[in-house]
């Protein structure tokens, strides 16, 4: 397959505290600023994905609640969408239309469905209540053939590469089957590779809102690799853009700009790392 290269910004609750300083669900006029800000996001995607569409399968993720109108657009360009699924916010894990949310996702047809899920390794109440969730999503994905991108934020003390064991295993003892994993960095190439047999599935690297040097070194490191196929790496490539222009310290264009320039040097360092 193509790398996938995916720029999300389904963020909700973190970008109305953050920018506007307000708690989520905001009030009709933050939440149409909410808006002018991801149309201005998806604007940087579009003007990188001229340049860049041939190097991976390029796409974004969004949320309907501010992204309706992008996801309709990427649709009808023919460009990879993923549609979140979960609440913003909370420990446990809740589907944005509750029962009804399989009609939702048919309705909207996307690229992939997207699940975020806090996993605390050791606290297998908790945990039990969302793999419930999470593998009704998994087979009612499967069934309508959604593929699922799942996105496990897992906490704990133990190494990296061993929380990510357990909760993978986990969830695929509860029949969670996602047909691709969301995960945060592991620390080396080999550490990737021993979780690739693990996983059963391919695995894109999150960006988790590190800063820019951070993040370099992970998507390197998942690059050489060999085990993983792509990113998704959001709040690194668009948030100080568009903090700027709420500042109004960058113009649109010069958020636009911005975006793309971010989102491209991802792309750019990931295919020179796989040289």
């Amino acid at each position: 397959m193509k790398p996938l290269f995916i720029l999300p910004f389904d963020h909700r609750g973190g970008l109305t505290h953050e920018l506007f300083g307000v708690p989520y669900p905001p009030n009709p006029a933050i939440a149409k600023k909410i808006i002018t800000l991801k149309s201005i996001i998806f604007d940087g995607f579009l003007k990188a994905y001229k340049e860049i569409k041939d190097d991976g399968d390029c796409g974004i993720l969004v949320d309907e609640e501010f992204g309706e109108a992008i996801l309709a657009k990427a649709k009808k360009l023919g460009i990879t969408h993923i549609v979140s699924t979960e609440k913003s916010g909370g420990a446990t894990f809740q589907f944005i239309h509750g029962r009804g949310f399989g009609r939702a996702l048919v309705k909207r047809d996307p690229t992939f469905a997207k699940a975020l899920v806090n996993y605390n390794v050791g606290d297998k109440d908790l945990n039990e209540e969302k793999m419930e969730r999470l593998q009704e999503l998994s087979h009612f994905c499967i069934e309508e053939n959604i593929p699922l991108m799942l996105e496990p934020l897992i906490h704990g003390k133990a190494s990296p590469l061993k929380r990510a064991t357990v909760a993978i295993k986990d969830m695929h003892k509860h029949g969670v089957r996602p047909a691709i994993w969301k995960l945060e960095m592991l620390p080396t190439a080999k550490d990737w590779k021993k979780l690739a047999p693990i996983a059963q599935a391919p695995m894109i690297l999150l960006g988790h809102g590190a800063s820019i040097k951070e993040v370099d070194s992970w998507v390197v490191t998942a690059a050489k690799s060999g085990a993983v196929d792509g990113f998704a790496i959001g709040r690194t490539i668009f948030f100080e853009p568009i903090k700027k222009y709420t500042e109004k310290k960058f113009t649109k264009t010069q958020a636009i700009d911005a975006i793309a320039k971010n989102y491209i040097h991802y792309v750019k360092l990931w295919k020179k790392s796989t040289k």
